[in-house]
């Protein structure tokens, strides 16, 4: 199940121009490859390029994202809190060594 919101108009329309832009950038290339010495191909690829660059600038205007807030977990009653593990007495310096 995908969960959708609803982003501004601006934000949307950043998107639809990335979109485009990337689109004409690949077709452009695309139809360069075979094509030897035509003007349309590398007028696409170009018209990709500078819509890019503008569309790029554009979505980076628009800011950063809301900050996401997570809320704290739940803590579980099935799960038991952790020992303390005991330490070990160190001998001291007084103590002769047991044989």
């Amino acid at each position: 199940m995908a969960v959708t919101t609803a982003l501004p108009v601006r934000e949307q329309s950043a998107r639809r121009w990335l979109g485009i832009a990337a689109t004409l950038g690949v077709l452009g290339v695309a139809f360069n490859l075979n094509n030897d010495d035509q003007l349309m191909p590398k007028l696409l690829a170009m018209a990709g390029l500078v819509a890019l660059v503008y569309s790029l600038h554009r979505f980076g205007r628009l800011g950063p994202d809301a900050t996401l807030v997570f809320e704290e977990p739940e803590a579980e009653a099935s799960v038991a809190p952790k020992k303390k593990k005991k330490k070990k007495r160190k001998p001291a310096a007084e103590d002769p060594p047991e044989p």
